[in-house]
């Protein structure tokens, strides 16, 4: 998040999406040893894949509404609709990443990472 909005960023929150989603497998696999705490954490970072993931999804939506409007454009469509559109999917996308903080402090939480820890 500290990287200008656009698609440098986008991408590097695909690719936490990613790393979240190995850090969740991790936490499933390692239950059976560490028990609660990896349970936690699972669901922790779980809910931080859904976030990123519903954000990617608005990336990939802004792609499709920008294209769809240039094809508009070209054959003289009115092209408001697409930019409510789009907006809409920004505003959805800033919320994700708004939500994303809170998400990440919960599933980075240090009580939670000394108990995985022992």
């Amino acid at each position: 998040l500290d990287l200008p909005p656009g698609p440098e960023r986008d991408v590097a929150l695909h690719e936490a999406r990613k790393a979240a989603k190995k850090v969740r497998y991790a936490a499933e696999a390692a239950r059976p040893t560490l028990g609660k705490p990896a349970k936690r954490l699972g669901k922790r970072v779980k809910a931080g894949q859904k976030v990123l993931g519903d954000h990617q999804d608005s990336v990939v939506a802004r792609g499709t509404i920008r294209d769809l409007a240039v094809a508009a454009q070209t054959t003289n469509e009115a092209g408001f609709t697409w930019g409510v559109l789009y907006g809409g999917e920004q505003a959805v996308a800033h919320t994700r990443e708004q939500e994303l903080l809170t998400v990440w402090e919960r599933a980075s939480a240090p009580k939670l990472r000394k108990r995985l820890s022992r």
